[in-house]
């Protein structure tokens, strides 16, 4: 792997490294949240949720679409939910 995708996948993962994110990311498996329902679902603080949210999708994880006063958010790719479903297999096989 070139050294340039090393780093590209790098900071790919420094995403899926944080608690709250990977918990985020769980609800969101369900579909599209607006960001008080991510606030109750992840039962987490606002301030923290949105700056959560603010690194997923910088890195292209997660998708925010405008509705009024709303913001709604969805993964934006669907093996995004595959990967997190195989890091979990992976996981439990190594007893982490």
């Amino acid at each position: 792997m070139r050294s340039e995708n090393c780093e590209r996948l790098a900071d790919f993962v420094k995403a899926l490294t944080n608690p709250l994110r990977l918990r985020i990311l769980c609800v969101l498996q369900e579909g599209e949240l607006s960001v008080s329902e991510i606030v109750t679902r992840t039962c987490a603080k606002q301030a923290n949720v949105s700056i959560q949210l603010g690194i997923l999708r910088s890195r292209g994880i997660v998708h925010p679409r405008r509705s009024e006063n709303n913001v709604f958010y969805s993964i934006s790719d669907p093996r995004v939910i595959q990967l997190m479903d195989l890091m979990l297999d992976i996981s439990r096989d190594a007893r982490l």
